[in-house]
């Protein structure tokens, strides 16, 4: 019966939409953000396209997509920004809030706009107002329309291990350095997979520093939880730099063996995650660090065969991975060379309906998620057929105690959750995320050009030289150019930015 009602009622509100679409559509341009590992279609896809159910259909507004790749944002971002011609709308991504919306107002202030055509989005910020108020930017308006599944999650990625190649050698699955490294060395040297040739094999694979795939979290070992932003903030509160810490050499030499010895993938400081997928999915690794096993494109038969396993100490160092704190993320904004507001505004809401910000990130109704008898959502086994929908790159915001009252947690964010539980358990997770930085504090217009500034030359030279050490090694005298190089790139103003920043975000929450 609740199903029916369900049915009836979307029908009842999509089909004079739809009906409105065929008499005066209306026409947006958007830029989005889409991960490289996807193959989407934006143009095409009948979540939005479709003549009586999409997303088109229910606004009465036909968004045309200029789509990104994630590897390419930055760049096609900065271009489009400079050039004056803007999108009526842009999504997911990220962008300079505070320079490109509060300085110089290329993007626009959403709080009358969101009041006034979006009462979806608006129910949600105020089931949560605390959650909303980290939206705002320093001059207390919102430029940003916010993106948020909870997940109960405390770190983005997790250590694996292939156990059907332990098994196939004899080995434990293993619980110090030194163990792992003897498994390492047995899966390079030895016919790990049993199938006649001990050269296919490789032992440890990964990207260079991504946040769920990168071999920088082997530092964690050392106690340096490294991040795309490379600042952290101590148990004294105090912001640091991971380029800094007093670990990050001994971290470095040891993986810089390990790369030497083949131990580690050779193209794994250069390669991008399609690359490393695809090994995972040939069965070519026998450890990696990744989000999860299940639900990510990997045959059931190849995941059943890794286990998680918990960082390992180094010299008595606790390991320390990055945090995740579930706050939201920029999702969407509006630029100042929109035509109708009203419309983008509409376009954006349409997508922050409950059902359709299901079928967005999941996939459609009855094929990839369900309702079950007491009205909860049930999200059924995920396969690539959720690639027909916008996933990561659709609009979805929604509390944490509103969402897991709506819904039950499918397997596959369960089991990411457990083993965000057993690393929490071991205090392997930094205490303070470093996302209070980059999520939380509000830098005013002047910090926040210089973050940027002196970011973009310091984000350029660590890259080159912690690249540089892996492949080539560490010795006196290029870690005392190393560290001489990053003072002469300011990091310590850098840290200090943020450090104002942070001081304020902290009186003003006591």
């Amino acid at each position: 019966m609740k199903k029916t009602l369900a049915i009836l009622l979307t029908l009842a509100l999509l089909l004079p939409a739809a009906f409105v679409m065929a008499e005066s559509t209306k026409e947006i341009d958007v830029m989005v953000w889409y991960r490289d590992i996807d193959d989407l279609y934006f143009n095409e896809m009948p979540y939005y396209n479709d003549l009586e159910f999409g997303i088109t259909a229910q606004s009465g507004v036909h968004a045309d997509f200029n789509q990104v790749k994630g590897a390419d944002w930055t760049t096609k971002a900065n271009l489009m920004l400079a050039s004056g011609e803007y999108p009526d709308v842009i999504m997911h991504g990220g962008i300079n809030l505070e320079m490109y919306g509060v300085d110089q107002g290329i993007l626009l202030p959403l709080d009358e706009y969101i009041k006034q055509y979006m009462p979806n989005y608006q129910a949600l910020l105020d089931a949560d107002p605390d959650l909303a108020q980290t939206l705002r930017s320093s001059d207390g308006k919102m430029y940003q329309i916010g993106w948020l599944i909870p997940q109960n999650i405390n770190t983005d990625s997790h250590l694996f291990i292939n156990k059907a190649w332990l098994d196939n050698l004899g080995l434990a699955v293993p619980t110090t350095i030194e163990e792992y490294e003897a498994a390492l060395r047995a899966f390079k040297e030895q016919d790990a997979n049993g199938n006649g040739d001990p050269n296919d094999e490789i032992p440890l694979g990964g990207t260079y520093k991504s946040m769920v795939d990168g071999i920088v979290h082997l530092f964690s070992f050392w106690g340096v939880p490294f991040n795309e932003r490379y600042v952290n903030i101590n148990d004294d509160m105090k912001v640091s730099s991971p380029l800094l810490n007093e670990n990050l050499r001994a971290a470095l030499e040891t993986v810089s063996r390990w790369y030497g010895e083949g131990l580690i993938d050779i193209e794994a400081v250069a390669q991008d995650t399609n690359a490393f997928e695809a090994k995972i999915n040939a069965e070519q690794y026998g450890s990696f660090w990744r989000w999860r096993m299940t639900a990510m494109g990997t045959a059931e038969e190849i995941s059943a065969k890794y286990v998680c396993l918990n960082p390992f100490s180094v010299n008595g160092v606790t390991p320390q991975l990055p945090r995740y704190l579930e706050i939201p993320s920029f999702g969407a904004a509006i630029t100042a060379g929109c035509e109708d507001i009203e419309a983008a505004c509409k376009w954006l809401d349409a997508q922050l309906q409950w059902d359709n910000m299901i079928n967005g990130y999941n996939g459609m109704y009855e094929e990839f998620w369900k309702y079950e008898e007491d009205g909860k959502v049930t999200i059924l086994p995920m396969s690539d057929g959720t690639r027909t929908v916008p996933g990561q790159s659709s609009m979805y915001y929604m509390d944490g105690a509103s969402y897991f009252a709506r819904v039950n947690m499918p397997s596959h964010r369960i089991e990411k959750t457990t083993y965000c539980e057993a690393y929490e358990a071991i205090g392997a997770v930094e205490k303070n995320s470093w996302h209070t930085l980059t999520k939380l504090i509000t830098p005013n217009v002047e910090e926040s050009e210089t973050i940027e500034l002196l970011y973009a030359e310091i984000q350029k030279y660590a890259d080159e030289a912690i690249t540089g050490f892996i492949v080539k090694g560490v010795t006196d005298a290029t870690w005392e150019t190393y560290t001489k190089t990053l003072g002469s790139l300011r990091i310590d103003e850098y840290i200090s930015m943020y450090q104002q920043a942070y001081d304020r975000y902290l009186a003003a929450n006591q």
